[in-house]
């Protein structure tokens, strides 16, 4: 399901989760244990547990050192030879103690023993390791034990095991001396480690394994060194770190052993969240999110080569994970990164999507932008799951039209033209959907499932609300406001082309669908609809209002005494049915704060299994369908005026005579006017003005969103102005509102004159 995509997306949700996992770094006696492991030198129990704190006697280091030295294949387990009168050959020490002797690295007592149970002290088991590094008594100056320790000092053999002499060893101080011997020169000038087939990359970087690049294969390991099949001890958590890597039969990476004290956090983890159009990369780490601050011409590794931030930072998409190494000062030494983690897109069926995804019961859901719940997610959701985050991701934007057209070939399509316009394929699911060997035609009425990018992620499948019904009833619906109706030409599966009648489609999410129809249905123009489908077209019919109406609530979440659902999806429109404009817009219940909807406002309503309103089709509540601006030059006689929206004038060509001029409210679509009425002004001039707000005659009224300002100069000529400016200037102004806030009115315009 992974795959590389780029695009931008421009939203930033903001919420709490659960932090992204840091990388758990290896520490030094991990790395070392991971070695001597490996090497059967030192093995833990049956769990693994190395006991480091445990005590080790004499018979078990006389197997320790013969593990560790050259001889290590000279142990003949069928011994049946006591070696020391108190080392009888049925013990399990006693071919190691005799093959220890045999090599000169252990001796025994005056009085014939070996004393195998006696824990072994710091000055024998240097001892014993510098004869297995091939140094015999010659090579020490003074009596035992001085010069056998003064001559281990000199080689590093006793860094870090922290003993002194007459001290009991325990396997932790064993472990470190052990290492110590492989790493040191031998009396023949070469190095211990090499005797066990082993080579030794040091200062390397462990820039990626599978876990932070999933094109390696989960048993590579890509290094500063080159890259090496992991061994069975080797630490995927090595990553992001510096140190000694060893190298067996010269492919494979068995053991790493970090720096000590030398970038011991690995990597820093972040979750890429979203991509900004100014390529700025919002990260997701330790609960928060923050801008990733990685210089352009930081070195990144993509496929096990080196490349620059710069080259790379457009490709990043939601779902990756950026992996950033940074040297001690806190600058960044390097990046590796992994490409979308997000599982998905699955679209839901019904129940069990969770698990084809991966999610937990307990994973936070957002659904549309919106925290919601898995209950929530929907049939024909497309939905992902990021495992870093433990959040799913539902999303529900739906395409409805006419399927005309797939590219390069409907054999093998990458994009697919529905109703005019060309949609990129995301997923296999929608790709076999809309292939030749799907079930799709060209002509059928589809409904794409949109995913994340925008892409088409699923197709609905016959027999539910919003699908290709080619030779079938269905029994789905799906509601919406008609902005379009007729007769036009479509391509056929034969490529021929034919007429036939066809709706658009407005939903209450704002999405536009297109549906062929066996009627004309342009009487419904600028009506709410349900739409059936029978025989693979579309059947219009006008929605009922349903039930709702009394005082919005956006805090309690309320209509009436009806609750809201989190992610409703609210639309109003306006238009008198076939003979006007249809406009429409999607609003939020914030929007509709503290205004009363009667049966007259609400054109559609349905609600969801939780009894909570989720969809509303409103007829003219807010007016912010309509455009506003200012009539600066009117002709009743000929229908032409010259009107200034948002600071820009353009003349328009109307089928009517008005003589309203001044500011007003438009009923417009591209150059199209069918109605303009003038709107209203408050007497009192405006006493303060803040960018959401403005006081007149103590009262406070709020501002649209898209409310402009105009400076008036003599002459009659207007100036749109920033509303900084108005909030600073000294300016007279008034305000014009399209009607009163309570009923969903705004102050659209303001006019500034010089005092």
């Amino acid at each position: 399901m992974k795959k590389i995509i780029s695009f931008l997306i421009t939203f930033t949700l903001l919420f709490s989760l659960a932090a992204l996992p840091t990388n758990a770094a290896v520490s030094e006696t991990e790395g070392i244990t991971a070695l001597l492991k490996e090497l059967e030198i030192m093995q833990g129990d049956e769990n693994g547990d190395m006991m480091l704190d445990k005590k080790v006697s004499r018979a078990e280091f006389a197997k320790i050192a013969i593990a560790a030295s050259p001889q290590k294949n000279s142990v003949a387990l069928g011994l049946r030879q006591s070696p020391f009168r108190d080392v009888p050959y049925t013990q399990w020490y006693a071919p190691y103690v005799k093959a220890a002797v045999s090599a000169n690295y252990v001796v025994g007592y005056l009085d014939a023993t070996f004393r195998p149970e006696n824990t072994v002290t710091y000055e024998e088991a240097a001892t014993i390791m510098l004869r297995v590094l091939g140094y015999d008594d010659s090579s020490f100056t003074d009596a035992y034990p001085y010069g056998q320790l003064s001559k281990a000092q000199s080689l590093d053999l006793l860094d870090d095991v922290n003993g002194e002499m007459g001290m009991e060893m325990t396997r932790y101080q064993v472990m470190y001396m052990v290492y110590n011997a492989l790493n040191a020169t031998t009396s023949s000038n070469s190095k211990l480690y090499s005797s066990h087939d082993c080579t030794l990359k040091e200062n390397t970087d462990i820039i990626s394994t599978a876990d932070q690049d999933d094109t390696l294969g989960a048993d590579k390991v890509f290094t500063s060194a080159g890259t090496y099949t992991k061994g069975g001890y080797f630490n995927d958590e090595s990553a992001g770190m510096t140190g000694d890597l060893y190298i067996k039969n010269n492919k494979d990476a068995v053991a790493f052993v970090p720096d000590s004290g030398n970038n011991s956090n690995g990597y820093d983890s972040y979750f890429v969240y979203s991509v900004l159009s100014n390529a700025s990369i919002v990260g997701y780490r330790n609960g928060h999110f923050e801008e990733i601050d990685i210089p352009n011409g930081a070195t990144v590794y993509r496929n096990q080569q080196p490349t620059t931030y710069a080259a790379v930072k457009n490709e990043l998409e939601m779902g990756d994970t950026l992996y950033v190494k940074r040297t001690q000062n806190g600058s960044v030494d390097y990046v590796t990164y992994d490409t979308n983690n997000l599982e998905g897109p699955v679209t839901v069926a019904g129940d069990g999507w969770m698990a084809r995804v991966g999610a937990k019961q307990t994973s936070k859901v957002f659904r549309s932008g919106v925290e919601s719940s898995a209950s929530a997610v929907s049939v024909n959701d497309i939905v992902y799951y990021s495992e870093p985050l433990d959040v799913v991701f539902a999303y529900t934007d739906k395409v409805t039209g006419v399927y005309e057209k797939a590219a390069p070939t409907k054999d093998s399509p990458t994009t697919v033209t529905v109703s005019g316009k060309e949609y990129k394929i995301e997923s296999v699911e929608a790709f076999n959907a809309l292939s030749s060997s799907g079930s799709f035609k060209y002509g059928d009425t589809v409904t794409l499932l949109l995913g994340r990018t925008g892409e088409v992620a699923g197709v609905a499948g016959k027999g539910t609300a919003a699908v290709s019904t080619s030779g079938g009833t269905s029994s789905g619906t799906v509601a919406g406001f008609v902005i379009e109706a007729g007769k036009k030409d479509f391509t056929n599966a034969d490529n021929t082309v034919s007429s036939s009648y066809y709706a658009k489609i407005v939903s209450t999410d704002g999405s536009i669908g297109e549906y062929q129809t066996a009627s004309d249905y342009k009487t419904l123009v600028c009506g709410a609809v349900r739409v059936t489908f029978k025989n693979g077209k579309a059947v219009l019919s006008r929605s009922t209002k349903g039930s709702v109406s009394g005082r919005v609530s956006a805090s309690k979440g309320m209509i009436g005494g009806d609750y809201v659902a989190d992610d409703v999806k609210i639309l109003d429109t306006s238009g008198t049915y076939n003979d006007d404009i249809p406009l429409y817009r999607s609003v939020y219940m914030q929007r509709l704060d503290g205004i009363t909807l009667n049966s007259n406002s609400v054109l559609y309503s349905s609600k969801n299994s939780a009894g909570e309103i989720d969809e509303l089709i409103l007829k003219d509540v807010t007016g912010d369908t309509y455009t506003y601006g200012i009539i600066t030059k009117a002709d009743s006689t000929t229908g032409v005026y010259t009107i200034d929206i948002n600071g820009t004038q353009s003349t328009y060509m109307t089928g009517f005579k008005s003589s309203t001029k001044g500011p007003c409210r438009l009923a417009l679509t591209g150059s199209n006017i069918k109605s303009m009425q003038g709107i209203s002004h408050y007497n009192t001039q405006i006493s303060s003005l803040t960018q959401t707000e403005a006081v007149i005659s103590g009262q406070t009224y709020l501002l649209s969103d898209d409310v402009v300002i105009y400076r008036k100069n003599i002459g009659e000529t207007y100036l749109k102005i920033p509303i900084e400016d108005a909030i600073s200037g000294n300016y007279r102004m008034t305000a014009y509102y399209d009607k009163a806030q309570s009923s969903g009115g705004r102050i659209r315009i303001i006019i500034a004159q010089d005092k």
